[in-house]
């Protein structure tokens, strides 16, 4: 499927754009598997760091962020490919 159109998609920009999204997505998915450790922080209670790692770093958290990670780009690629068409 090489056709003319395909030099002109920005893959560059598309590769920055789905970082930041898995970047984003990190960011949330750490807080919420970390919320516990999170509200006892706040009474002055914090928990090892090791502690908050072993929570929030799991291989199905890894396997989802990649995952989207993946959609993401595909998305994007697929909207710019229809943007060109039209």
């Amino acid at each position: 499927m090489s056709d003319l159109n395909n030099d002109k998609i920005p893959h560059g920009k598309i590769i920055i754009s789905t970082l930041l999204k898995v970047l984003m997505m990190i960011v949330i998915i750490i807080t919420l598997n970390s919320w516990p450790s999170i509200k006892q922080s706040f009474n002055g209670q914090a928990p090892p760091f090791e502690y908050w790692l072993d929570h929030s770093i799991k291989p199905s958290n890894i396997i989802l962020i990649l995952g989207f990670g993946a959609y993401f780009y595909y998305k994007d690629l697929t909207d710019r490919r229809e943007k060109l068409k039209a």
